[in-house]
């Protein structure tokens, strides 16, 4: 019973601290995050506007941000301590963890319960028996805007009314979304809204991800499959009418789907490029998207370089305090009293040690010492050993005192997270 009880107590501390630890973190890239995207949202918007793939690019710069958690900026330099100590100070106690980590838990509730809705109706629909594609088909029985959805398993809806021209355009469509991999780019992007999910701008700006998406996918269907711009741009007005006509939105918004838009003045755009577009370069945008993810992989490199490793040795700092006297601690940076430890004793100088603490010759009391250990980020860490001497028991020379470790397997888990 004992046992289980420590077991418990033990596993609560692993919990508290892992949750203290990676709120922090993901806290200090929540921050970060939206600095990004604004300057993404500003680009589309201005320099960009005009590049589909351009536009699409610059999603990638969210990437890195995932890493920006354990900078050191944050603790050594004065603007970073200026802009995030308070944040540090706020996430870095247990309740406000807690609550972070309630936050996540609840997002990803929500958008797992929606995809699996949205698998669940389509799994309810007949195979298409007049279409073929690549990807399992499915037949909605009425009208609505034909997506496609479902990562490992990709299966495109369509509505069974559709006439046959329109019907093999959007099956076009449908499969430059998968082939494309814009499925699981909105996979990753709701990942990151989870673990960041205190920048409500990412959850926003969801939309404006799926309207550059589907940018993409228009240029890259048409210029692959040869269709003529009159007749992908009549069969995008039919389905977007047909969607007003039934009073329903044009489709699911958890899927990728061909005329999908939550504004006119949006649609009407889209019109305008797919109308206004010239054939783009494959070998080009092949050099793009090179140039890009070679940017992204060297700043997540510097990112990495200056940021604090996954394990940093406190090292042979060393703390005391006499128990006379325990609001005085001593930090002993030169070793002039710990002068050393291993894992089974902690060495002493007892001169030395009289020479801090005089009054410790003539008192009753213990000395406490803390020795080693490790840190994550500075202020969270653990591990390391302690020791106790009485006064009473100090002699001249080297004294030996036992070395009780703190690592233990939580603490070797926490290490390796």
């Amino acid at each position: 019973m004992q046992g289980m009880q420590l077991f418990f107590y033990e596993l609560y501390g692993f919990l508290e601290f892992v949750c203290v630890y990676y709120s922090t973190i993901l806290g200090f890239c929540a921050i970060i995050s939206v600095f990004v995207l604004g300057v993404i949202m500003t680009l589309r918007s201005s320099l960009f506007s005009r590049m589909v793939f351009g536009k699409g690019v610059l999603w990638c710069m969210l990437i890195p941000v995932i890493f920006c958690g354990k900078l050191h900026a944050y603790y050594s330099t004065p603007l970073g301590v200026k802009v995030f100590y308070r944040w540090y100070a706020l996430f870095s106690t247990r309740w406000i963890s807690a609550l972070y980590f309630a936050g996540m838990i609840f997002i990803g509730t929500l958008l797992v319960v929606k995809r699996r809705g949205l698998s669940r109706m389509v799994n309810r629909l007949y195979e298409s028996g007049k279409y073929s594609s690549d990807y399992a088909m499915k037949e909605y029985p009425g009208r609505i805007s034909s997506f496609c959805m479902g990562c490992l398993k990709p299966t495109i809806v369509i509505s069974e009314d559709l006439l046959e021209d329109d019907a093999a355009v959007i099956i076009k469509h449908e499969e430059t979304h998968i082939q494309l991999g814009h499925l699981w780019i909105l996979l990753a992007y709701d990942i990151l809204r989870v673990l960041l999910w205190p920048n409500v701008f990412l959850h926003l700006c969801v939309r404006f991800l799926k309207r550059d998406l589907e940018d993409i996918c228009d240029a890259v269907t048409i210029q692959r499959n040869s269709i003529e711009i009159s007749d992908y741009g009549k069969t995008l007005l039919r389905s977007a009418g047909n969607m007003a006509m039934a009073g329903r939105k044009p489709g699911p918004r958890s899927g990728m789907s061909f005329a999908w838009d939550d504004d006119y003045k949006v649609l009407k755009r889209r019109l305008e490029r797919i109308v206004g577009r010239k054939a783009y370069s494959v070998k080009a945008v092949k050099v793009l998207i090179a140039v890009v993810a070679l940017l992204v992989v060297a700043t997540t490199g510097v990112i990495k370089a200056n940021s604090y490793a996954r394990v940093n040795d406190i090292g042979e700092v060393s703390s005391m305090c006499f128990s006379n006297d325990t609001d005085s601690v001593f930090v002993d940076y030169d070793k002039a009293i710990v002068t050393g430890f291993d894992d089974e004793y902690i060495y002493v100088d007892s001169k030395a040690l009289l020479d801090q603490y005089p009054e410790a010759e003539r008192a009753d009391g213990f000395f406490y010492f803390s020795v080693g250990g490790y840190y994550k980020i500075p202020g969270i860490g653990g591990g390391g050993g302690w020791g106790e001497l009485e006064a009473k028991d100090i002699q001249e020379g080297i004294l030996k005192i036992p070395n009780h470790t703190e690592i233990d397997i939580w603490n070797r888990i926490i290490m390796w997270l």
